[in-house]
């Protein structure tokens, strides 16, 4: 007899919290909406979408939002037009208990910027092509020459691989693939050209570059450098301004 007591007593409670949290969803379904509040991640320093862009696209989808019960708001497919925005990664969408919408959005990262036969655009931080936008610029390296496939896909995993590197993450400023493919990269410090040939085996080639500047020591030696070759297996051939 205690154990069947027990049971109901039990599965009361269950019954009820159920009809509990019924209740308060329907109720919060019929509440209209009070605004909305947008969180947009700009920890990498990337202003490609403002508040004013995000508010846009929830008045198109809803241009009578706030005349609007929270029930009437199709949430996936308000996240499903944010995160068609050409600058947007992921868009999260939900409701608060008040009534009103959050929306957090979260922006691709450009890793390098591709000016290929008229085309221009980004390469994205998941290797995907990112038009440019006409607000914000992102300081990313500049990319040339002939670009296809297979050269955009490898550098994505360049520029991705040095992002992660504390010497190389900001150091060069642009790359040109001439006619023949090779690999000609433009670092910031100094006014020279790093001539890395074809792209196999960059890792060993930017190991022996790093260990070349580390032994140029100063500055003012760099500043005299014209072009530094890594072509050549376990060789670092450089020319100075003067020759």
């Amino acid at each position: 007899m205690a154990k069947f007591k027990n049971i109901l007593f039990w599965g009361g409670g269950i019954l009820l919290l159920l009809v509990i949290f019924a209740f308060s969803g329907n109720r919060h379904k019929s509440l209209k909406t009070k605004g909305v509040t947008i969180n947009i991640d700009y920890s990498h320093d990337l202003y490609f979408v403002t508040q004013e862009d995000i508010q846009q696209i929830v008045w198109d989808e809803y241009p009578f939002f706030d005349s609007l019960f929270l029930q009437e708001i199709n949430i996936p497919l308000l996240e499903e037009s944010l995160d068609n925005h050409p600058s947007i990664r992921k868009a999260e969408v939900y409701s608060k208990l008040d009534g009103s919408l959050r929306i957090d959005v979260y922006q691709k990262q450009p890793v390098a910027r591709i000016q290929n036969s008229g085309a221009a655009f980004y390469i994205d931080e998941q290797g995907d092509s990112m038009a440019l936008s006409p607000r914000f610029s992102a300081k990313v390296p500049l990319v040339t020459g002939r670009i296809d496939a297979e050269a955009h896909k490898k550098i994505y995993h360049f520029f991705k691989d040095l992002q992660s590197d504390d010497f190389y993450k900001d150091f060069f400023s642009a790359l040109k693939l001439d006619k023949q493919g090779e690999w000609i990269l433009y670092p910031k410090p100094g006014n020279h050209t790093v001539l890395a040939g074809t792209p196999e085996h960059l890792e060993s080639k930017l190991k022996k570059l790093k260990s070349f500047y580390q032994n140029m020591g100063t500055a003012q030696n760099i500043a005299r450098l014209k072009t530094i070759d890594l072509k050549y297996k376990d060789q670092v051939i450089c020319r100075n301004i003067s020759e």
